[in-house]
């Protein structure tokens, strides 16, 4: 009896819930600068800005659109607790989605930007995700996950469900993972056999680049990778403490960066991104900064520092840009993701 009057009681409460009116749906950034506020901008007026602050997220209830009493107390009841990013490492972005790889949680997190809503992801089809510190975002709205320490690629659904393994070949930590879809190609970043592998985007394996040393086109532990315009693919070559760019035919065709604690430099490097124009966004955990690039490696602006205020960082691990100049940073021992605007220079 008591069980019956527990699922009407919920019955009632579910038809209630449908019944509410919901409050209108706001874009994430469609957000409103208070009177009097002024974003803080890189490079510092009076020079033009280049990168703006935006804002941040770090968790469920300050993102998520706001809920009525009536959702308040159904959640409540349910004792599902508001998510936050642990230890959020790498991210994708394809509008309106939002994924987080969050090793520190072992999970993955998708956000959708514009319902405003959080789902958090950590089950495989065999059991649950060890370390999940790369992900990618698929123009059907999948993602692709790579478990460092399963040693394996996963695939979800845009509502987290899981549908399989990305691929059945054995890999040794897979980490970064980039999109090409000039080639309709995925690339993984190999850690421990010191190279990157393309596959089809049914999972089968195509080729692969690099060995261990420190010669061009040898890498020495590499990590995250970013695709560019061309079909190409920048990696982020981390004891070798330097760049290296991968030409559509597979070839390592330039490189550039060298070992030290100035700008220009790399202390150490992790994620990176690269926009319409062939400019690479590279993060530096130890300078807890991005450092922007041209092509050919001259640094062109530097932005954030050490701390945990906004524009701020503390070992951050990845970067990303949507198709509309927005910088997305996973700001690791902060535990949140800052978001920028860039405002690209004219073309020559």
């Amino acid at each position: 009896m008591k069980r019956v009057r527990i699922s009407l009681l919920l019955s009632l409460m579910a038809i209630l819930l449908s019944t509410c009116q919901q409050a209108p749906l706001r874009p994430f950034f469609e957000e409103k600068i208070p009177q009097g506020h002024t974003r803080l901008s890189w490079p510092r007026p009076p020079a033009a800005a280049r990168i703006t602050y935006l804002t941040e997220i770090s968790n469920e209830k300050a993102f998520a659109t706001p809920r009525s009493w009536l959702r308040r107390l159904v959640r409540s009841l349910w004792g599902r607790p508001d998510e936050r990013f642990v230890r959020p490492a790498a991210l994708c972005v394809r509008e309106p989605l939002l994924a987080v790889a969050d090793p520190g949680r072992a999970a993955v997190h998708l956000l959708d930007l514009v319902e405003r809503r959080w789902t958090t992801v950590t089950r495989t089809p065999d059991g649950m995700l060890a370390s999940p510190v790369g992900v990618a975002c698929l123009p059907d709205g999948h993602v692709i996950v790579s478990d460092s320490v399963r040693q394996a690629l996963w695939i979800y659904d845009d509502n987290g469900t899981p549908k399989g393994r990305f691929t059945e070949s054995e890999l040794q930590r897979p980490t970064g993972l980039a999109l090409d879809l000039t080639k309709r190609r995925l690339w993984v970043t190999e850690t421990l056999a010191h190279r990157v592998l393309a596959f089809d985007l049914t999972g089968r394996a195509l080729d692969h680049v690099g060995s261990r040393g420190s010669a061009p086109g040898q890498f020495n532990y590499p990590t995250m990778i970013a695709s560019d315009r061309n079909g190409g693919l920048w990696v982020t070559d981390s004891l070798n403490a330097r760049l290296q760019h991968v030409d559509a035919p597979g070839r390592v065709d330039r490189l550039f960066g060298t070992a030290g604690d100035r700008a220009g430099a790399f202390a150490r490097p992790r994620g990176l991104a690269v926009d319409t124009a062939g400019r690479i966004f590279a993060v530096d955990a130890l300078f807890d900064a991005v450092q922007i690039f041209d092509d050919k490696g001259n640094l062109l602006l530097v932005f954030g520092e050490r701390g945990v205020g906004p524009g701020q960082f503390w070992l951050p691990s990845d970067v990303a840009m949507d198709e509309r100049n927005r910088i997305y940073v996973a700001d690791s021992y902060n535990q949140r993701i800052q978001i920028f605007a860039y405002h690209a220079p004219n073309p020559d």
